[in-house]
């Protein structure tokens, strides 16, 4: 039992201290993880597009 109530503190802590800025901050939001958002997520969808539009010719 003791080490079902430490898993269960460690998992809340931890799901606590990735969102202090979204639930603290005035304002706060997660960051993005959106292709659009992100430049290297960005070029590298381009870069794949761009390879099956060539093996596609």
């Amino acid at each position: 039992m003791k080490v079902l109530m430490l898993t269960l503190a460690l998992l809340l802590a931890a799901i606590l201290l990735m969102g202090v800025k979204a639930l603290f901050v005035k304002g706060g939001k997660f960051p993005s993880g959106h292709v659009h958002d992100l430049p290297a997520l960005k070029n590298k969808s381009k870069h794949k597009k761009r390879n099956n539009n060539l093996s596609n010719q």
